[in-house]
């Protein structure tokens, strides 16, 4: 740890403009309707209240692409949406963001996957989901295989986005890391719950405890019971490292002989459950491996970007100059990072 630097971060950054990345995964539009209530309803223990406006915002794998974007990398993004008009719209604000969206789907046999956020007085009161989550056809998941493996020899690196909606399955991952490995690039895997074991084979896997916990069946007790879930996991997915946020703890990397814990930057500041942070926070690291940083270097900037993109609007996307003004406020961050052996 002792080249880990600013100066060695900033030279990262550096490379993040031109890089080209390829993500696949689960498209979804959130939708957030603002609502300013003035008292309690008659007929029921609930807020009323008067209808402010609401707005579109790209999420899942589209948010992720867009993120990549804002950073400077040149996306192409596989993924499924509706006929419908969300569909439609998500298509265009990718465009508009400068993704390359050729390669989305439409399929007439299920909606785009819709999130709808209630937000009273600026406040998460409740989300209402309209989706199908059940695997999408054989055919569009062959279709996919084939347009990735003729992309993959001309990308730095790929990201399998999973939110759970259908897109990723075990032979697009399988397809996907097939490729990858033929043509020597860097496959990142964002897994949710029900596939998080099929990523067998990625070179990265960034997920958070709740995630790896329910994939090993062990519950985080200790740092003893943390090691086993990080050693059980590399060894399951065979990968070259896993990193896991926890939260208000910061983050844990696991390589396969050493253990980097990464304290929060500002304190117990929960910023991983806010809207879009996720998504940067994987795009960062995804571009700094891409880049030739080491997977310690690209876990300090990830966390770095956390922080940083919580402070923003929902709607307003991190770019590498947020990220270089960042580095004024770590104070002594780069020296609380701490590593270990994996066998004591």
């Amino acid at each position: 740890m002792e080249n880990l630097s600013v100066e060695r971060l900033s030279s990262v950054l550096a490379k993040f403009q031109g890089r080209r990345v390829l993500v696949a995964g689960d498209l979804i539009v959130s939708r957030f309707v603002e609502v300013s209530a003035r008292k309690l309803a008659r007929e029921a223990p609930v807020p009323a209240g008067d209808y402010v406006g609401e707005t579109l915002l790209a999420g899942g794998a589209a948010n992720l692409a867009r993120e990549l974007t804002s950073l400077g990398a040149a996306v192409t993004v596989l993924g499924v949406v509706g006929d419908d008009g969300q569909g439609s719209w998500l298509r265009e604000d990718l465009v508009r963001s400068g993704v390359n969206a050729s390669g989305i789907a439409t399929d007439k046999n299920r909606p785009t996957s819709l999130r709808t956020w209630i937000m009273v007085n600026r406040l998460h009161y409740l989300r209402i989901d309209q989706e199908t989550r059940r695997d999408i056809p054989v055919a569009t998941t062959r279709a996919f295989v084939e347009e990735a493996a003729s992309e993959i020899p001309e990308v730095d690196v790929v990201v399998l986005s999973d939110y759970d909606r259908g897109v990723i399955s075990p032979p697009l991952i399988d397809g996907i890391v097939t490729a990858a490995q033929k043509s020597n690039k860097i496959v990142v895997a964002q897994p949710k719950m029900r596939h998080y074991l099929d990523f067998a084979g990625v070179t990265y896997v960034k997920s958070n405890l709740e995630e790896a916990t329910h994939a090993t069946g062990m519950s985080m007790v200790n740092e003893t019971s943390l090691r086993n879930m990080g050693v059980n996991l590399m060894q399951r997915l065979d990968c070259k490292g896993i990193l896991i946020t926890r939260g208000e703890q910061g983050m844990t990397v696991f390589e396969k002989d050493q253990i980097t814990n990464f304290p929060p930057i500002f304190g117990r500041r929960n910023f991983f459950s806010k809207i879009g942070v996720r998504d940067t926070m994987t795009g960062v690291f995804s571009l700094s491996v891409a880049c030739g940083a080491t997977v310690a270097e690209a876990a300090c900037l990830s966390n770095i970007a956390g922080p940083a993109r919580s402070d923003k609007a929902r709607n307003v996307t991190l770019n590498v100059a947020d990220l270089q003004n960042a580095f004024g406020s770590l104070g002594d961050f780069l020296q609380r990072i701490s590593q270990a052996p994996v066998r004591r």
